[in-house]
């Protein structure tokens, strides 16, 4: 009986290990990347959705995901907002301004309201704070 409930306990353990990340952790994880950089500010994420999933034997997760960006804000009001910003914060502006010609060049020209629909591929890494996006660990100067 003793071993029995200690063969179940470390099979519990390994399977506890390697379980994949569940629906919520894969959107929480997946919102951090889209919505860097000031994203939050820019558009809203909606309609999230897990499509699919892998777990892999090196501790990863891919995980195939659908979800919307729709904009908060139309291009001239986040312009406006940035000249608004230079008054106040010549460096803060300037700052702000290479963040929207990034967003210029990733969604061209956009209204409030526009809705963008995605289906991408994630990876995420365990770790030992829990799951986290591989971009996290990218180009980190550790050396492999």
């Amino acid at each position: 009986m003793r071993n029995l409930l200690l063969i179940f306990l470390l099979v519990f353990g390994l399977t506890a290990c390697t379980s994949a990340p569940n629906e919520a952790e894969i959107k929480i994880q997946v919102a951090k990347v889209v919505l860097r950089d000031g994203g939050e500010k820019i558009f809203s994420f909606e309609n999230f959705k897990k499509i699919n999933g892998l777990m892999q034997e090196d501790g990863c997760y891919i995980a195939e995901v659908s979800y919307d960006l729709v904009f908060r804000k139309d291009l001239a009001t986040i312009s406006a907002e940035i000249g608004q910003q230079a008054s106040e914060s010549p460096i803060g502006a300037i700052e702000s301004s290479f963040k929207l010609m990034a967003q210029l060049l990733q969604y061209g020209q956009f209204e409030a309201g526009d809705r963008l629909s995605y289906h991408k591929k994630f990876v995420l890494i365990k770790t030992e704070q829990g799951w986290r996006p591989e971009s996290e660990f990218l180009n980190t100067g550790i050396r492999q």
